[in-house]
């Protein structure tokens, strides 16, 4: 019986464990590349933002039974941690847009 209880427990640690990991956007590993190199980055940067834009919406259509101790809660964790996901992406397609803007101003 009390295996039962710490099990949703331990199935969340690993959900919380990265939550601090969040690394900031540095402009300047952008400043060594080419205006090629930058399309590419941001063609894979807008297919990351896709994926998980996907991956929070299939989270949030998920149906979670009502009578699940803490299944809501996860739920929300999830989907916070997307949205985290998301706006870090979108900030480094900003950085290299900025970045495109003033080096490659004739394949804008």
């Amino acid at each position: 019986m009390r295996a039962l209880a710490l099990k949703p427990l331990l199935l969340a640690l690993p959900l919380l464990a990265s939550c601090g990991s969040m690394k900031s956007v540095d402009p300047s590993q952008y400043a060594s590349m080419n205006c090629t190199e930058l399309n590419v980055a941001l063609g894979e940067l807008s297919t990351g933002v896709t994926s998980t834009a996907l991956s929070r919406a299939n989270i949030s259509n998920a149906r979670i039974p009502f009578w699940l101790p803490g299944g809501q809660k996860a739920v929300s964790v999830l989907k916070d941690r997307r949205t985290a996901d998301i706006e870090r992406l979108q900030a480094q397609e900003a950085a290299i847009e900025a970045s495109r803007k003033q080096r490659c101003p004739r394949e804008l």
